[in-house]
């Protein structure tokens, strides 16, 4: 064989072993079998070969080994191969050396070796692992530089990291500036808007990639599908789930799992099902989601029996103990919450951090704090978390004090408190009404710097709110940096229940002016105020916007809409919003029941009331106060009655001292004191001072002394600590001339800090209110008042009227009580209305307290003498006074005359039931 010959052959078995080697670097599958291989290089001669080394350096990154890669290419450096480089920077980039994978691709510029288009996509790459937007932005102009800007493969690793950016106006420019895309470039884009939240836009470029005939792909599928979720689109949510079968991927497990979590978001746990059943490889993920749909949806009993699935296949995480014990927990359930504890600690769960606080949150809403105490006392590492766990668990049972204690502790400790301390805090001081307490924590949140939180802000003005400050309420609103709906709705719903009406319905507007949009919770919060203030005007307005942001069909704001007309004089309006309401509901029926009541419409109230039973809405004990109320204040005695006893009959309803009180009220108002004093003996509750003053009341109006007197003596005897029934009292006894046990009353009214309520009356004219205090001679127009009044009372005088002196209860001459009377807050406002008021025109004046005996004699000859028509809205119901009548005038309903006898017989019969029983 010459040597030409022996060459050749030598050629042709270097060619073999080299395709030997080669094809068994491409199938080698464990590193072992790698490791073998790079021997066989090296002993074969092919340790500085170019193509070898970046075969085995890509091989050795595959398996996870970046250490064995460097040593590669460490061995044939230094090399001015780009393909080496490109290799080595894709192993560490593979193996998320991102930090050196930069490095090496700075050494390739220190190198001056050109990158080409294999080189940039890794670089890109690891620009996005590290978030490092400077050298991201660099490497883009050195793309640009090179002219690769057109590489499919690099623009579509631009978008990517755009996106991981949360740079997507970048990432846009990159995909709009592409000559061709393929599915990655719209997979990329997608995901980028879909991971950011940007859920619409997501959607819409998927959208927009079918009308122009892209193909999707799973993952552009488990990409839109959070995007459908989150923004609850069902139609295109069940398009695209329709479009999985169409593709045949109904296979892959990450479109399954997005669709699971889809569904869930959805609420729809029947389709989820359907989806987790057909699944024929679940991992962890399938099962969590399951199992957190069930237990975020209230469905426990599904989420544990789930559960208890999983556990013989797979082995949950953290994510699968914390769904199930948050079911364990609302469910009250402490053995199987045990059970999954001790599971916890058989997994070796228990040390973790997540887990014990878990555990703390489960064994407290099971009830059981001594367990919640241990869970806490073993935890060896703990996080704010954990102390507010335990606080809220003492604060929920009403362990006030030992949150406090553990709140202590827990600065002792050095634990810094969170915003959600102090939120848990704060509500306990609202629940106990405590404001010193709350203004010490308000301290203590101001030093640590959580005033400026916006949820704390909220609940601190909740706080002073419900604290009865709106003096700080105020303050804390306008000390607030930044402020969303909820202070907004907090701070009117404040004005309103700290009785400041007319200041809600100011910041109402102020809210308008500064441009935030109220919600249905902003409706519900000041909607009580104009029904207050009887702003018939602003509450129409309001009821505009109502419409304009399509809250109407709201049956809260209807119910609202219902009182708030009812309480303003307009029982037309609140019939028509009844009307028109879609779905009532027994507050709804309760609350035009209530409204019939206030305007003396018995007979319709009744109806009403039959028409609920009718429409299949069962009564509860708030419509049977209501109904009873109603009957009342039109004299329907029997009827009233009947409905008294229905409740317990009919619908099972254990009558409360409300019902009583009501049935009180009926029996007296009616003129039946003997029978209404006989049912309250015969009470199978103790009477209380509203039953005592219901019947009181009815005995001063009579003029029956001899029972008011004893009455007097039994509400004294119940020491209540309601100024009201003190000043009924004292009231009676001033009637009868008794003004020794006057004094007495009002000394020990004194000493126990109680003060009468002043009474006052007000008008609402041309959109303004205007408020009038008894014997108030300090306000607009107030000479013209009491010159009218004067002229009034003259010609009242000439029509028969005589001042009636038992309704001033001071003890002074009979010329004071008659210039006592006429400084009435309601006589003002009436006066008021009519200097300020068309002729003829009808007056709404609206009083805080009832309206005295007197004033409602002189309002009937008001409306005789100038002819209007006034509508008077007292503590109790709307008098409505014309022609020298009012609509409450007694012992007619209708043209029905009441059978007195009948009725009296009825009461007794009915205590003496009570008795035997």
């Amino acid at each position: 064989m010459n040597r030409a010959q022996f060459r050749s052959l030598s050629d042709q078995k270097q060619e073999i072993l080299t395709c030997s080697i080669s094809k068994a670097l491409t199938t080698a599958t464990v590193s072992q079998d790698l490791v073998k291989i790079h021997s066989l290089i090296l002993t074969s001669g092919f340790g500085q070969s170019v193509f070898f080394s970046g075969k085995l350096i890509s091989k050795y990154a595959k398996f996870g080994d970046p250490i064995a890669s460097l040593s590669v290419f460490r061995r044939v450096s230094p090399s001015n191969n780009v393909y080496l480089w490109n290799s080595i920077i894709r192993a560490l980039t593979q193996n998320g050396m991102f930090r050196d994978a930069l490095d090496y691709y700075l050494e390739m510029q220190k190198l001056k070796l050109r990158p080409d288009i294999f080189t940039f996509p890794s670089v890109i790459n690891a620009c996005a692992g590290l978030l490092d937007f400077r050298m991201g932005r660099v490497v883009h102009d050195h793309v640009l530089e090179m002219s690769f800007g057109s590489d499919l493969y690099i623009a579509n690793s631009l978008i990517d990291m755009y996106a991981r950016f949360n740079f997507l106006d970048q990432a846009r420019s990159v995909f709009e500036g592409m000559r061709n895309r393929d599915i990655v470039s719209w997979n990329s884009l997608i995901s980028g808007y879909s991971a950011n939240g940007e859920w619409e836009e997501a959607l819409a470029i998927f959208c927009h990639s079918r009308t122009i005939g892209t193909i999707p792909d799973s993952f552009t599928v488990s990409s839109v599908l959070p995007a459908c979720g989150s923004l609850v689109a069902i139609e295109e949510g069940q398009i695209i789930h329709g479009l999985v079968h169409k593709m045949g991927i109904e296979m892959d497990k990450l479109v399954n799992n997005g669709l699971l979590s889809m569904y869930c978001k959805f609420d729809n746990l029947m389709d989820a099902r359907r989806v987790f059943d057909e699944m024929v490889d679940r991992d962890t993920i399938s099962w969590n989601t399951m199992i957190c749909g069930y237990s975020q949806l209230g469905v426990f009993k599904e989420a544990i029996k789930l559960f208890q699935k999983m556990v013989i296949i797979f082995k949950p995480d953290l994510l699968t103990i914390t769904s199930v014990l948050c079911a364990y927990g609302h469910m009250g359930d402490l053995e199987g919450g045990r059970s999954v504890h001790e599971y916890m600690r058989e997994s070796g769960y228990e040390c973790d951090t997540t887990a014990g606080n878990i555990l703390i949150t489960m064994y407290a809403k099971c009830g059981n704090l001594q367990a919640s105490q241990e869970a806490f006392d073993r935890m060896t590492s703990r996080d704010s978390v954990s102390w507010n766990s335990l606080i809220n668990g003492y604060i929920q049972i009403g362990c006030y004090s030992e949150g406090m204690k553990l709140f202590t502790m827990m600065k002792k400790a050095n634990m810094k408190p969170d915003s959600v301390t102090y939120v848990m805090l704060l509500s306990m001081s609202t629940q106990l009404v405590d404001l010193i307490e709350g203004k010490a924590l308000h301290c203590d949140i101001i030093k640590t710097g959580f005033d400026s939180n916006l949820v704390v802000g909220n609940v601190l003005v909740d706080m002073y709110a419900k604290c009865g400050s709106i003096v700080d309420t105020l303050k804390e609103f306008e000390n607030m940096k930044a402020r969303d709906i909820v202070t907004w709705n907090t701070v009117i719903a404040g004005c309103v229940q700290t009785g400041d009406c007319s200041l809600g319905l100011k910041t109402v507007s102020q809210m308008r002016t500064e441009g935030v949009i109220p919600e249905m919770a902003t409706m519900l919060g000041i909607l009580p105020a104009c029904s207050f203030l009887a702003a018939k005007l602003q509450g129409k307005e309001i009821h505009g916007s109502i419409f304009k942001f399509g809250y109407e069909s709201d049956v809260s704001i209807g119910n609202a809409l219902i009182e708030m007309y009812s309480k303003c004089g307009s029982l037309k309006n609140s019939l028509r919003v009844f009307d028109h309401m879609e779905v009532k509901d027994v507050v709804t029926w309760t609350t035009i029941v209530s409204a019939y009541g206030m305007y003396g419409e018995g007979k319709q109230a009744l109806k009403a009331f039959t028409d609920m039973e009718a429409s299949g809405i069962i009564p509860d004990h708030v419509a049977f106060v209501a109904v009873i109320f109603a009957c009342s204040h039109t004299g329907l005695v029997e009827e009233g009655l009947t409905c008294f006893n229905r409740m317990k009959k009919d619908y099972a309803i254990e009558p409360k001292i409300e019902h009583y009180a009501c049935v009180v009220d009926l029996l007296s108002r009616s003129g039946l004191l003997a029978g209404a004093e006989e049912f309250i003996l015969s009470m199978p509750l103790k009477p209380d001072a509203s039953i005592w003053g219901a019947l009181l009341s009815a005995c001063r109006v009579t003029g029956r002394t001899q029972i008011a007197e004893r009455v007097s003596e039994r509400i004294l005897e119940l020491n209540s600590d309601d100024t009201g029934y003190f000043v009924l009292v004292s009231n009676v006894y001033a009637a009868l001339g008794k003004w020794d046990q006057v004094r007495n009353i009002r000394k020990s009214m004194k000493a126990r800090g109680l003060k009468k309520h002043r009474g006052c009356s007000w008008i609402e004219i041309r959109n303004k209110v205007y408020v009038f205090g008894s014997g108030e001679r300090f306000f607009e127009q107030a000479e013209e008042v009491y010159r009218l009044l004067e002229r009034l009372q003259n010609l009242m005088a000439k029509e028969g009227y005589v001042v009636d002196p038992k309704f001033v209860l001071h003890d002074v001459v009979e010329e004071e009580k008659r210039d006592m009377l006429c400084g009435h807050s309601e006589r003002l406002a009436i006066a008021f209305g009519l200097l300020n008021t068309s002729p003829g025109s009808p007056l709404q004046i609206m009083k805080n307290l009832r309206v005295c005996g007197d004033c409602h004699t002189v309002t009937k000859y008001i409306s005789k003498i100038v002819q209007r028509e006034i509508l008077v809205r007292d503590a109790n119901r709307f008098h409505v006074f014309k022609d020298g009548a009012c609509s409450c005038d007694p012992t007619t309903d209708g043209g029905k005359q009441i059978d007195i006898d009948l009725a009296n017989q009825q009461a007794v019969e009915l205590a003496d039931r009570r008795k035997q029983a």
